[in-house]
């Protein structure tokens, strides 16, 4: 397995997974870096055998960028993607090939850079001709866990959490379920016109802390594109029914007959927000360009941090909700400390698609907004980390000490 860090615009990395897609029994994408700057940081982190990094991502000369990726992770070699196929090999790179080369040429050149030369390729992952069905290295038998979350209310949370879950589902009605634990105002339902679908996470939790498949099924709707929706209490005084131990138990069973299990939340935290924390396998936290909302962001990561959560399951995502704003990019991802993993532009039809109950990747899926969620979806579908194929469960969270300090008592 070569495991790849991939350094390029947003576009194209969603274009080198779908190359890469059929081979990942050859190739790991271990990460991706989609701002030039963050490209040394990203290499000391994961530490990839290959870089596959796009010229135009180059922003030091190049013998300081040598020595710069040396220094931070010494056994990675360089496979630079250039504008002009016929371009030859740098001395400091392993190989170089072109930005529209297909994917058994860039599969080629991938291991011929990481120095397997022509080396037999094992069988593809996904073998079928045709197939659209994206092949994600999960776990067996589990999903992979997504929550999206913001401490300040009105940055679009439901919105991204929506359109990312129905995108992963791709109209296949086992793919992906989105589950709405703002327990007393969840609007998920009513974004994805399946309000009138009356059962709720309600009628799952009075069943207790053993909830078994054929129950979690019947209480779902079905949503745009077939994404299974499990939707919030119709009633705001019924959150309080629903115990973390109920609700561990429903995203469990979820993630038994799912491949995506995206969990919307409210803009607080409680037990069963941390719980659901505890359980994910990459955190969203939305943001906007409002100062408020940055320092709720802000702390969030303290937060998370201090949950112990892998900082490399968690990303930032910007979201423009208004048309102006008074902050660059680069402000907010200077006082977060991070880097936006994607920046979401303004779109005045964002309230009309949510009106009709047709999200925005299905009512403008050209529209910029539309890509970049796409392309969001495609981000986040990767995993980060390597599989420990052996869990076929989400892993229960063992009840921590710190959580004291938040002052939140088990329920």
């Amino acid at each position: 397995m070569i495991r790849v860090l991939i350094a390029d615009e947003i576009a194209r990395i969603v274009g080198d997974l779908e190359k890469l897609e059929p081979h990942a029994t050859v190739v790991e994408v271990c990460g991706v870096a989609h701002q030039a700057s963050a490209v040394i940081e990203e290499a000391r982190l994961r530490q990839p055998d290959l870089l596959l990094l796009h010229e135009r991502f180059v922003d030091t000369p190049e013998a300081d960028f040598a020595a710069q990726l040396a220094a931070a992770s010494p056994s990675t070699r360089v496979l630079l993607m250039t504008s002009d196929d016929a371009s030859e090999a740098s001395v400091w790179t392993a190989g170089t090939i072109g930005e529209s080369a297909g994917g058994p040429e860039l599969l080629t050149a991938i291991r011929a850079a990481a120095g397997l030369g022509d080396a037999a390729q094992p069988s593809i992952a996904n073998p079928a001709a045709g197939s659209t069905r994206r092949e994600v290295r999960t776990p067996r038998g589990r999903a992979v866990v997504l929550v999206v979350f913001s401490g300040k209310g009105g940055t679009g949370t439901s919105m991204v959490a929506t359109n990312l879950a129905v995108t992963l589902a791709g109209g296949d009605g086992g793919r992906a379920v989105l589950v709405d634990t703002d327990l007393q105002f969840g609007d998920a339902a009513a974004m994805l016109r399946v309000e009138h679908h009356l059962p709720s996470i309600a009628d799952l939790a009075a069943l207790g802390d053993d909830v078994e498949q054929a129950a979690l099924d019947d209480v779902l709707a079905t949503g745009p594109a077939e994404v299974r929706v499990l939707r919030a209490p119709s009633s705001p005084e019924l959150a309080e029914t629903i115990a973390t131990a109920s609700l561990r138990s429903i995203i469990r069973t979820a993630a038994r007959a799912h491949e995506f299990v995206v969990i919307d939340t409210p803009s607080h935290i409680d037990e069963r927000v941390l719980d659901a924390f505890e359980l994910a396998d990459r955190v969203l936290l939305v943001t906007s360009y409002n100062l408020s909302a940055v320092r709720g962001t802000k702390a969030t990561l303290l937060l998370l941090e201090a949950l112990g959560i892998d900082p490399d399951r968690i990303d930032v995502v910007l979201n423009h909700t208004r048309p102006r704003t008074g902050y660059r990019r680069e402000d907010i991802e200077e006082i977060l400390g991070r880097t936006v993993l994607v920046d979401l532009p303004y779109d005045a039809r964002v309230d009309a698609s949510l009106d009709s109950g047709t999200p925005i990747v299905l009512a403008q899926p050209i529209a910029e907004l539309g890509r970049r969620l796409t392309a969001l979806a495609q981000l986040v579908a990767v995993p980060g980390r390597p599989v420990d194929e052996g869990i076929s469960e989400v892993p229960e969270p063992t009840p921590p000490v710190y959580r004291r300090r938040f002052s939140l008592g088990r329920r």
